[in-house]
């Protein structure tokens, strides 16, 4: 085997929640070479407190064997901070991970300023989104959905990133990863770099991959890309 194999990183799978992709993430999933390491950067569940339908608790299970043949890794997100499995087999949970000065790799939420101050607007616009999918609008994720309204996402999505810059240059990481945002992205600032994974709730579906050479934001393949 590598003795140095390389590392793999998704967020935002939210299992339990309809809009995850399951076939796809476990289409990814088994591509994955022997002996990678696995890095779950949050919001692994959707709601802790409530049971997975089958399909999703299969993808549970699947990790837990991942954990007894490659390193998988669970950082907490704010979705799934206080999780306890009742079997979580050998996955390590961690607030953050760190792969020398090259990667930090931390969900994210507590880099967001924005969504925690303005609680009536979420769930407004939470509600605004489960209406207008009663009255025949697409049914997809609330973030797919937020995403129509482009200034304010930008808005986020650049909130998050400049906070996560700072904390990299701060503590002088190379590259900082996060998810979160469900908004897959690449910045560059003052030689840092920002890495987003974006979700599996809606494509592009994205990882990062880290080598001993480089640290690669990809997309697998699913029709669409990061345009």
């Amino acid at each position: 085997m590598d003795p140095h194999p390389n590392v793999y990183i998704v967020s935002d799978l939210h299992l339990g929640n309809e809009h995850f992709c399951h076939d796809h993430f476990i289409s990814w999933l088994n591509s994955l070479p022997e002996g990678a390491q696995l890095i779950l950067n949050g919001d692994v569940l959707d709601d802790p407190e409530l049971p997975l339908n089958s399909a999703h608790a299969q993808v549970l299970d699947r990790l837990r064997e991942e954990s007894h043949t490659r390193s998988v890794i669970w950082i907490r997100g704010n979705h799934d901070r206080d999780v306890e499995l009742a079997d979580s087999a050998k996955i390590r949970f961690e607030p953050r991970w760190e792969i020398g000065r090259r990667l930090l790799v931390v969900h994210g939420d507590r880099f967001d300023g924005i969504m925690p101050r303005y609680p009536i607007f979420k769930h407004t616009f939470r509600l605004l989104h489960r209406i207008l999918i009663v009255v025949g609008f697409p049914d997809v994720h609330v973030a797919q959905f937020a995403k129509k309204w482009n200034f304010l996402y930008r808005v986020l999505n650049r909130h998050v990133a400049g906070k996560a810059l700072q904390i990299a240059q701060s503590q002088d990481f190379e590259v900082v990863t996060c998810g979160h945002t469900h908004a897959a992205t690449a910045v560059e600032s003052d030689g840092r770099h920002y890495l987003n994974t974006g979700a599996w709730t809606e494509p592009p579906h994205c990882y990062v991959e880290v080598s001993d050479e480089v640290i690669d934001l990809k997309t697998y393949p699913n029709g669409q890309t990061l345009g």
